[in-house]
């Protein structure tokens, strides 16, 4: 006859008054079923049973009985299909996965069969587990444990791995973490099956003790073992409750009150993370190799990538900076000031330049050559830069001389070439349509425009020596000029030719010759031994000067003062005296160009400059393009690269997934033990970060070896040759994506079953 609730209502025979209501837990028809390939099974059925604080039940019944069903539904390891269960008077039928991981945090102390204990870990290190999950400090920590380590007899054991205790020992650090927790409900399922009989007597009297402020219920096929303990026995057949009776008095001393827990912190995390990430030396070197390999396919394909756009750079130029080379870095002083001759003898001796433009200001500038059998326009390089073969005349022998490159189809050439060389020619600066020095072409170079894949405009090749005579013209044409004459103060842009500086052979210095118009700009109608103040400012020197006007011109006297016939060229111009517009203009080297041996040592030599303090730009940095090809390699390239990405990200999912199913058990023990999803969640992520920044850590060693000469791998070699700090940065930034996006999808299949299922191994 099933006695259930009789005895447990009546308390006639113990004299203990039990409550029906506000019990700690009830259960109100709870069934429980199991569903395996089709086949539908009964756990428990039709269950009613009451537990309050004070007891120690124990559940008892053959093997199948139920009992461990009932303890797993009691813990909230399992749910149930059918029924109640109350919780301190709330009900938990609508309970979610994250809400009875809640309620094992807040009321349950596991003790399990198997013991349940992480075997990596240390006997400390698993009782701090569940302080750590629980919020406690660490000051708490490291005074609780060790006390709790001693009160179950372990002490000697403190910092040994429980993978290397006896069966007994196991069972005695999974009693001190569920002592460690300090809940109201501690739930024992067979502790004593692997025990000698000693031991079990030891722990069964521990279980007791614990009993006298808490909850237990302890699951047990042996009732022989606990009988003079239990304050009470539920018997289970087959899914069911037959019997439910009180042996003893329950203990009302020491009542507990509610649970007290926290949440697990953000520093417990991290030290969880770090600890996991090492504390299976065998799974950390596999998951290192996984993002080494992550690591150098990543920027492989970051390099292939640059490696293309700087191929396709080859078809571009910069408005700006109209000699345009990908080889070629604009270099000056951080704070603009004049470029001594010391530190042009440093910047030529830097590893990877080729050569040195010390005027470079000329570079960009566009001239043109002006004669009878001459129409040439393009840009000015240095002779040093000459590649092609001269098929007419020689390389200058003078500064006076240049060679041209052109291509014979643009016409520029109106007769013979022996019409050209050696005949004097007029220089032009085309930003300000000043003349600037006579020349004469000492040699010709062709571009074939049939044989090019690019093309390539017209240049001039000068000496450095006509290069620097030159360069005061450069910076007058970049710079700002204001006259104050009389009572007018006067903007001339160089841009717009509007009053021009232009100096005069002849002219003393401090003396200027203005035009007619400026007669206006003083009281009594006359410029001519009148001073005009000029001032110059560009973006690396002002300059000042002021000179006196020996007399002004008009379209008449022009040919008398000047001594050219050249008026409508000039009829705004202010002539100076050589000397003046020296010292208005040249104020020494400010801006050098250095061309590297190739390409791909530009950021070599970038380098050497960053450690000189000095600021450059590299134009390959710089470059546009008309036919935007870099834009349609973009187009191909970068889906490609993602998808690239992708299909090492997946590689590498799935293989860092098999290695971490090695750890689904450590991952079901920490989630039974009131460890959230998110938490868990968050753990794994630092660990994954550990592991990938130790990754890429060795890849940069590995980089700063082989750029010192010290180690030679070619591979690595290739796959830094393109890289500049914002690619390592944007490299690493890669990797944690990755990381993450990992972490995150492992996780998300370690969560797709419950606790119990994930521990079964079921799915």
């Amino acid at each position: 006859m099933v006695q259930q609730k009789t005895d447990r209502y009546k308390g006639a025979d113990t004299g203990d008054s039990y409550r029906s209501e506000g019990n700690m837990i009830q259960l109100r028809n709870v069934s429980k079923f199991y569903y395996s390939k089709g086949m539908i099974s009964s756990g428990i059925t039709k269950v009613n049973l009451d537990f309050d604080i004070g007891e120690f039940v124990v559940i008892t019944g053959e093997s199948g009985s139920g009992k461990s069903t009932l303890l797993n539904v009691i813990s909230g390891l399992d749910t149930y299909e059918e029924g109640e269960m109350l919780i301190e008077g709330r009900e938990t039928s609508h309970y979610s996965g994250a809400d009875f991981e809640e309620y094992r945090k807040k009321y349950i102390g596991n003790i399990f069969q198997n013991f349940n204990l992480i075997n990596s870990y240390t006997v400390y290190q698993n009782i701090e587990l569940i302080l750590l999950i629980n919020g406690v400090s660490e000051a708490v920590i490291k005074e609780k444990v060790p006390d709790i380590i001693e009160k179950v007899g372990l002490t000697e054991h403190m910092n040994q791995k429980v993978s290397r205790l006896s069966g007994g020992q196991r069972q005695r650090v999974s009693i001190a973490r569920a002592l460690a927790k300090d809940t109201s409900i501690i739930v024992a399922d067979e502790p004593t099956g692997n025990l000698d009989s000693a031991s079990a007597e030891e722990i069964i009297s521990l279980l007791a003790d614990i009993a006298k402020d808490k909850l237990v219920v302890v699951v047990t096929h042996n009732f022989d073992q606990f009988e003079k303990y239990a304050t009470r026995v539920v018997r289970m057949n087959d899914g069911r409750v037959i019997e439910d009776k009180v042996v003893s008095r329950r203990n009302l001393d020491g009542m507990t009150g509610g649970p007290v827990t926290g949440k697990l912190t953000n520093s417990s995390k991290i030290k969880l993370g770090v600890r996991n990430t090492f504390n299976i030396i065998p799974k950390f070197l596999l998951l290192l190799i996984v993002f080494l390999f992550v690591t150098l396919s990543v920027s492989g394909v970051y390099t292939n990538y640059k490696e293309s756009q700087s191929a396709s750079n080859e078809f571009g130029y910069n408005n700006f900076f109209q000699n345009y080379s990908d080889d070629r870095i604009i270099v000056k002083n951080r704070d603009s000031s004049v470029i001594t001759d010391e530190t042009l003898t440093k910047l030529r001796e830097l590893d990877g330049v080729k050569t040195l433009v010390k005027d470079d200001v000329m570079l960009d500038k566009t001239v043109n050559i002006e004669n009878e059998y001459l129409s040439f326009y393009g840009n000015v390089y240095p002779i040093e830069s000459l590649t092609r073969e001269i098929e007419d005349g020689a390389l200058p022998s003078k500064d006076s001389e240049a060679v041209i490159l052109t291509d014979p189809e643009m016409g520029e050439i109106m007769g013979e070439p022996e019409d050209v060389i050696g005949r004097k020619s007029d220089l032009y600066l085309e930003e300000t349509g000043s003349k600037l020095t006579d020349i004469k072409i000492s040699g010709i170079a062709y571009i074939n425009s049939e044989d090019e894949d690019v093309y390539e405009p017209s240049k001039l090749y000068l000496t450095e020596g006509k290069m620097e005579e030159l360069r005061a013209y450069a910076y007058m044409a970049a710079s700002e000029v204001k006259i104050e004459a009389g009572s007018k103060d006067i903007k001339s842009e160089a841009e717009y030719a509007s009053y021009r500086l232009i100096p005069l052979d002849g002219l003393a210095k401090g003396s200027a010759i203005v035009p007619e118009e400026f007669n206006d700009y003083y009281s009594d109608g006359k410029a001519a031994g009148k001073y005009i103040n000029i001032s110059v400012e560009n973006m690396y020197f002002t300059s000042k000067a002021r000179l006196k006007n020996q007399s002004d011109f008009n379209e008449k006297t022009y040919s008398k003062y000047i001594g050219m016939d050249t008026y409508e060229e000039h009829m705004t111009d202010i002539f100076v005296s050589p000397k003046d517009y020296e010292d208005l203009f040249d104020k020494g080297t400010y801006q050098v160009s250095i061309y590297a041996r190739n390409s791909h040592e530009v950021d070599t030599v970038a380098a050497q400059l960053k450690d000189m303090k000095m600021q450059y730009l590299p134009l390959k940095d710089a470059v546009s393009n008309d036919f935007d090809v870099e834009g349609i390699t973009g187009i191909v390239q970068v889906p490609f690269m993602v998808l690239l990405v992708v299909v090492v990200f997946f590689i590498a999912y799935f293989v860092v997934r098999l290695i971490l199913k090695s750890r689904d058990t450590y991952f079901a023990i920490v989630r039974m033990l009131g460890m959230s999803k998110k938490d868990i969640k968050r753990i794994l992520d630092i660990e994954m970060l550990v592991v990938v920044s130790i990754a890429y850590l060795i890849f940069l060693i590995a980089v700063l070896l082989i750029s010192h000469e010290i180690i030679n791998i070619e591979y690595i070699r290739y796959l830094t040759e393109y890289m500049s700090f914002k690619g390592y940065v944007l490299l690493y930034l890669v990797l944690l994506v990755m990381s993450y996006l990992i972490s995150g999808r492992a996780a998300r299949k370690l969560f797709a079953a419950s606790a119990m299922q994930a521990y079964r191994g079921e799915v």
